[in-house]
């Protein structure tokens, strides 16, 4: 009795595993589409009233977590724009920005030195640019959740079965 009972909890804690796994290609899925949120405030404050970096960063932040994290902490770093650039304020606080992925942080990166430095028009456009690559990112995020999803959880429960099975 106590061998089927540990059996099952083997398969559940792999299974758990696997979801778990799962559940971090969702976390990134919703990541980027907050960020992609965010960065379409800023772009349409922009476009419509030419609003200056700190006011595009507090509409930014209105965005879903973990993004709104992110932008948070851009805005509250502007208070030592004398001190850092822009760009090191944003660079720091990318890591707030969620599980992302490494193409999508060098295309959300690539926007710091960019805000608060060039007219209105060259902001658009790197931040269209920017939301081109992350929408690019959030289309292979969304394929790896449906492709490699399943294949975690039955990944984690077969390697679960496999070690009570040897154990048994």
């Amino acid at each position: 009795m106590i061998r089927l009972l540990g059996a099952a909890l083997l398969v559940g804690g792999g299974t758990a595993l696997g979801l778990c796994a799962a559940g971090r290609l969702s976390g990134r899925v919703e990541a980027i589409e907050a960020l992609l949120e965010g960065l379409e405030l800023m772009e349409r404050e922009l476009a419509f009233h030419l609003a200056a970096t700190a006011q595009l960063l507090e509409r930014a932040a209105r965005a879903s977590p973990p993004a709104r994290d992110f932008f948070t902490a851009c805005r509250t770093g502007m208070g030592q724009l004398g001190e850092k650039t822009m760009a090191d304020i944003w660079e720091e606080a990318l890591p707030l920005a969620g599980d992302i992925g490494r193409r999508a942080q060098l295309a959300l990166g690539a926007l710091g030195p960019v805000l608060g430095r060039y007219d209105g028009p060259g902001q658009q456009e790197s931040l269209a640019s920017a939301r081109e690559e992350l929408t690019g990112c959030l289309e292979q995020a969304r394929k790896e959740r449906m492709r490699l999803g399943r294949v975690y959880c039955a990944l984690g429960a077969a390697a679960g079965a496999f070690v009570a099975i040897v154990l048994l």
